[in-house]
């Protein structure tokens, strides 16, 4: 696989784009609220958005592709604990999950359930082909981690 330098910033930057509009899009027009995990994950996305254009116009340093793969790993690790609250193999931080633990002190609890939050981290609410949101960040966000490492690594053995 080789690819340049701008065309790697190019295909980084437009996936994670593409991975915004299509939260917001599924948030404006399909009226799905994003949990506290959802809006972390998409952060991120954003910054690898900058970096390109940074990389495209200003920088221009074969770095930059380093700092979009850490980004990418970033966004991609966030939608793999939030797949795993979802799927109910860890609960989620406080505030965010249904699971409020062994809790039983009524001081506690109401204070939980009010800091507590409309939208759960461990509901899906949308999916594709039985993967949900989480996840398909997370595989788009490793796929972006992989393709700028990739390059980054290819361009680098080229100069030496």
């Amino acid at each position: 696989m080789n690819i340049s330098f701008r065309k790697a910033l190019f295909f980084s930057g437009f996936g994670s784009l593409l991975l915004l509009i299509s939260a917001f899009s599924l948030e404006i027009f399909a009226n799905l609220e994003p949990c506290k995990l959802c809006i972390w994950q998409r952060w991120p996305h954003a910054i690898i958005v900058m970096l390109a254009l940074f990389g495209l116009y200003i920088i221009k340093k074969t770095w930059i592709l380093l700092l979009i793969c850490l980004s990418a790993v970033i966004s991609g690790g966030i939608g793999l604990y939030h797949t795993g609250i979802e799927q109910m193999w860890w609960s989620g931080p406080m505030g965010c999950s249904s699971n409020f633990g062994n809790e039983t002190d009524i001081t506690t609890l109401t204070n939980l359930l009010l800091d507590t939050q409309v939208v759960k981290c461990d509901e899906i609410i949308w999916s594709l082909f039985g993967i949900s949101m989480a996840s398909w960040n997370s595989i788009f966000s490793f796929f972006i981690a992989v393709l700028s490492f990739i390059c980054w690594y290819q361009i680098t053995i080229k100069r030496k």
